[in-house]
């Protein structure tokens, strides 16, 4: 039997308190004597003994007792339970039956024993899926999870529920992200799942390779395998562009588990995006068959442009067209000059002349390919090309190739150029019998194309105040002399004479995969001479030429319309963002219905896509959701210019290393002060001791005051009250 304790809190000194008890004895002493002879011994025993006992319990509660009533709290701690849902939980157990998770689910809610309904019972359990994030879960929610997702980060997962929880269990099957250097201060109970023993795998772990390459030069593609239940073991590793194998190499496996490497090297030989894989062969046995290929996109360009560059004459056209394109370092020029035609006589033999003959042959039948530039300036094709070299020409432009035409006297060769194969991807044409003319008041204006074709969107930078690009194009020297040519309907006049008859100087157009430049004039020189003159500097002339260059070999920092790919591969099933952006110089606002764009799966199929917009003025947004792994193509069309891009998209399983990582569970639960439970029958027991060891309790302790008792006060009014009628009745009063 557990007695209340009492104490005493004394509203006065004790000694105060014990003289007033000695005072309350003297006097009711005092009063017993002098009744004694008038009520008798009795009588006056009884009223000196009631007066006394008020005062003494009135004495008493001056020492303010109390009773101590103590009664204790427990505090049952909570448990937080992480499972994990990434796909690699969704891969099948030993015979096929159930999955990981299916697994995890089933200790968590099957059962009369399930793990939930023993926890709850004793301790507040908080349930949570981890993925590519931490969410928490009602238990309801546990049987209807699916694996999805990619690596979910323990560490990150504990730091953010450690402060309402006191024990974390772990169910995983080890492929999760961990930090070991970040401190813990949650004990993981690790429960792991798959079996390392029978699992089979083989899949390609890794691929280090640039994003970027340049044309003609080696590239090498690192790949890196894991294995997972073989040995002894060759497998081929093939290198495929689009379907077309480029390379295979046989590769060893020996360890289980373990990783092996292997390199590929390749020379790309065009310029574009290049669409490769590496892929595996499956073997009897495998989990996984996704894993086995991955898809990377490799952007192939140019290190330095190529240009061939023949010349008619050594014309001051010549000179300063060379001058420009030499002042580019991104330029590789070879240039040739003709200085004497087959008809010309000379008195000299052959072995005795110091100037080499033109290699023809050598340059539009062997060696053209590896230009991506041809400029004939001036230059009278029929003394030297045949029809064969022509023809070479004309499939160089259609397969991509570029082509520019500068102008002068010696150019068409009376007209002929119209009747030959170039004459066929020129975008200009002969119209009068007057080939060339020779004027030296022949000034220049921009076409209303001219002023939003980025060749020559660039006039601005050079002015001050409010003159705009055509004005600059009028002030310029004047030229001596022009080619009369008329522009094709397919073609597009930028520069055109500002007086009498309109003739067009720049024309541009696109034949095939290439495109051609058409520059009816060899006095563009003097725009260099008179800027220099009026003391503008030489930039403009080097800024004309540097940019018909890069817009004639489709360099990307020319485009109207740049399309930026997402940083990061994107995944099957998570919406894709594609940025559209236009260049400086185009209007901010292009109207939706102007902006026509299309996405297509790897089977050429367009699926459903939308355009939202971005918060970058001149920027819009193409969000897609990709079904299936592989190379998706994004085209754009708008009024300024169209673009087509290639992309990856992984595929749910590709590059999934599901190997069950037992390993990483236990540096977990030994980090955090924990466990590794690979028997779960023993679970919830060691659960419970770590839950126990994190249980708080306190004591309520409450203090009640005796005197402040209606019992009390009654008896002392009571023991007053009977005083008082026992002196009035006995004659006191």
């Amino acid at each position: 039997m557990n007695v209340n304790p009492i104490t005493i809190a004394p509203v006065f000194p004790l000694w105060l308190i014990m003289l007033l008890f000695c005072l309350a004895l003297a006097q009711a002493a005092a009063q017993c004597v002098k009744s004694w002879t008038k009520l008798g011994p009795g009588r006056a025993l009884v009223i000196s003994l009631l007066r006394f006992t008020a005062i003494v319990v009135v004495v008493i509660f001056a020492l303010n007792p109390s009773v101590v009533t103590r009664k204790e709290h427990r505090i049952s701690p909570a448990i937080a339970i992480i499972v994990d849902t990434s796909k690699s939980m969704g891969q099948s157990v030993a015979g096929g039956k159930a999955s990981r998770l299916g697994e995890a689910k089933a200790l968590l809610m099957e059962g009369g024993s399930s793990l939930i309904e023993s926890l709850s019972k004793k301790y507040e359990v908080h349930v949570y899926g981890l993925a590519d994030s931490l969410r928490p879960l009602e238990f309801g929610d546990v049987a209807r999870l699916q694996a999805a997702g990619r690596k979910g980060d323990v560490s990150a997962a504990l730091r953010a529920i450690s402060d309402r929880n006191s024990v974390a269990v772990l169910l995983s099957d080890g492929n999760v992200k961990w930090n070991e250097s970040q401190a813990q201060q949650l004990p993981v109970v690790s429960v792991p799942f798959g079996d390392p023993e029978t699992y089979q795998d083989i899949l390609i772990k890794g691929i280090s390779a640039p994003s970027i390459a340049f044309r003609d030069r080696e590239v090498t593609i690192d790949v890196t395998l894991k294995n997972y239940g073989y040995t002894d073991l060759t497998l081929p590793v093939l290198l495929k562009d689009s379907g077309r194998l480029l390379s295979a190499k046989n590769i060893r496996v020996q360890t289980n588990p373990g990783e092996s490497s292997v390199a590929f090297s390749f020379v790309p030989s065009e310029v574009g995006q290049k669409n490769l894989s590496v892929s595996i062969p499956q073997q009897v046995g495998e989990r996984i068959v996704d894993n086995n290929q991955v898809n990377l996109s490799i952007k192939v360009v140019r290190d330095k442009t190529r240009i061939l560059m023949v010349s008619g004459n050594p014309s001051m056209n010549y000179r300063f067209m060379r001058t420009a394109l030499k002042s580019d370092p991104s330029i590789d020029l070879l240039s040739f000059v003709i200085l004497r035609t087959p008809s010309d006589i000379l008195n000299v033999r052959s072995y005795e002349q110091s100037l080499i003959p033109f290699p023809v042959k050598t340059l539009f039948l062997t060696e053209l390919t590896n230009f991506d530039l041809l400029i004939f300036d001036n230059f009278n094709y029929a003394l030297y090309l045949r029809p064969e070299h022509l023809e070479s020409i004309r499939r160089f432009v259609e397969d991509g190739g570029s082509f520019a035409m500068v102008g002068g006297p010696n150019l068409f060769d009376e007209g002929r150029y119209g009747l030959s194969p170039i004459g066929d991807i020129l975008p200009v044409r002969f119209v009068e019998s007057e080939f060339y003319r020779r004027d030296p008041s022949v000034r220049v204006r921009l076409s209303p194309a001219g002023a939003k074709h980025p060749i020559l969107r660039f006039g601005g930078e050079y002015r001050e105040g409010d003159a705009g690009p055509d004005l600059l194009w009028r002030e310029m020297s004047p030229l001596d002399g022009v080619n009369l040519m008329e522009a094709k309907k397919s073609a597009t006049v930028l520069l055109e004479t500002a007086q009498g008859i309109t003739w067009p100087i720049l024309t541009v157009s696109e034949k095939g995969k290439g495109r051609v430049l058409a520059l009816t004039t060899d006095y563009a020189w003097k725009w260099y001479m008179g800027m220099v003159a009026s003391g503008k500097g030489n930039q403009l002339y080097l800024m004309f030429v540097h940019r018909m260059v890069r817009w004639l070999t489709k360099d990307p920092s020319l485009d109207l319309v740049q399309m930026i790919l997402p940083e990061t591969t994107a995944s099957t099933g998570q919406e894709t963002d594609v940025r559209i952006r236009f260049q400086d110089g185009v209007p901010s606002r292009i109207s939706d219905a102007a902006v026509s764009f299309s996405v297509f799966n790897p089977e050429g199929v367009k699926i459903d896509s939308k355009l939202k917009p971005s918060p970058q003025p001149g920027e819009y947004i193409v969000s897609f959701l990709p079904q299936n792994g592989g190379i998706f193509r994004i085209k754009v069309e708008t009024p300024v210019g169209q673009l087509e891009e290639s992309m990856v998209v992984a595929g749910p399983l590709e590059g999934l290393d599901a190997g069950p990582a037992h390993d990483r569970l236990q540096k977990i639960s030994t980090s955090t002060g924990g466990k590794y439970m690979p028997r779960k029958d023993e679970l919830t027991k060691q659960i419970e001791q770590y839950a126990q060891k994190a249980e708080k309790q306190f004591v309520e302790e409450k203090r009640v005051p005796l005197w402040a008792t209606a019992f009390v006060m009654a008896v002392v009014l009571a023991l007053l009250s009977s005083e008082w009628y026992l002196r009035r009745r006995w004659g006191l009063i």
